[in-house]
Order: C-alpha cells, then structure tokens, then sequence
C-alpha cells in the first residue's frame, strides 16, 4: 500500500513538472504573438496606414539577433538633423551610440529619444529585397538601457508607415545606421 502511494505521489509530481515545462511560452511563441498583435493594432487603428489589402510577413525570430551593446549617451541636448522622406528635415534628440560585433564587424548605430522609448532606424542588406527599402526601425524600451549596456532586439523591426502607403511622411535612416550585414528578423515587405 505504501509502495502505491509512493508510486502514484510520484506520477502526480512528474505530471505537474511535465505540464508547468510544456505551458512556459518559447521566446519564439512570444515573438509571433507580437507579431499577430501588431498587424491586428496596426490594421484596426482609426488612421490606419493600411489602405490597400496586403500580405505582413515577419522573418522567423532568431535570438541571435537580441545584441547587448555598448552605450555612449551624446552630449546634453545634442541635435540631429534627420532627412524625411518628402525631402523635408526634423530635429532629432540623439540619446547615443551604440556599438556591437556581429558576424565578425563591429557595427555602431545611433540611437534617438523618443517619449518612452528609444529609436533605432537602420537599414542592412536585406533593405529592397525581403525588407522595405526605405529601412525598418526598432523601439528600445528605456529600461532596456542599463548604464553603459543597452539591449537591442532586432526581431522587434518594424517597417515605417510609408511601407503601406506613401502618403505618410517617414524618417529616412541615417548613413550611419546602415548595418553591413543581413538582419533576417522582424518585418519583411509588406507585398500590396
């Protein structure tokens, strides 16, 4: 009777650890609930940038691709000139750069205030083929930025509104934020 008891504690142990272990969401999981959540948000926001039926498409995440870099902040109130894409210019509170090594190069982008977050646009190799040509950006939490590290997942790219219809007026990256190299995640052309 006590062997029983034993036994069946036991099974009863090794089925929660089985069931708690198989309910854990992946970071891939998560990754593609983003994604669903963002063309959901995205497609039904009252100035919706999408006018024409399309097809989203997002690379499959990779977490390869989440960088912790260095972190330089820019001197105080330092202004960046930043081109639009109807050939007009904002000023852009640069906040830093950042430096990370991927694939061997080391790459060093800069990063913008924004009100709760930080932005990185940037272009790379895939600009013009699976991604808008006109580059994808990244929105780094604040939090994400922890003294002189800053985390950056690149799976988070999104494409700027213009992808979807050019009557929106969207940043063009800077030079200085082309990355040498095939950033595969995030979102791909938006294919009309």
């Amino acid at each position: 009777m006590n062997k029983f008891i034993i036994g069946l504690a036991a099974l009863g142990i090794l089925g929660i650890i089985v069931y708690s272990l198989s309910g854990t969401p992946t970071y891939h999981d998560i990754t593609h609930k983003e994604f669903e959540t963002y063309k959901e948000n995205l497609q039904n926001m009252e100035d919706s940038p999408i006018k024409e039926k399309g097809t989203f498409d997002f690379f499959e995440p990779n977490e390869q691709w989440i960088v912790e870099a260095d972190f330089v902040p820019s001197k105080a109130n330092l202004d960046f000139s930043m081109n639009m894409t109807d050939s007009s210019k904002v000023s852009a509170k640069l906040a830093g750069e950042a430096t990370f090594e991927k694939e061997g190069q080391k790459i060093k982008v800069l990063i913008f205030e924004e009100e709760t977050n930080y932005l990185l646009p940037f272009t790379d190799k895939t600009c013009g083929k699976e991604s808008y040509g006109g580059g994808r950006y990244v929105n780094i939490p604040k939090d994400d930025l922890d003294g002189t590290k800053i985390t950056i997942d690149f799976n988070k790219a999104r494409n700027f509104y213009c992808a979807y219809t050019e009557s929106y007026i969207c940043p063009i990256p800077p030079k200085e934020n082309f990355i040498n190299t095939e950033v595969n995640v995030g979102e791909k052309n938006y294919i009309k």
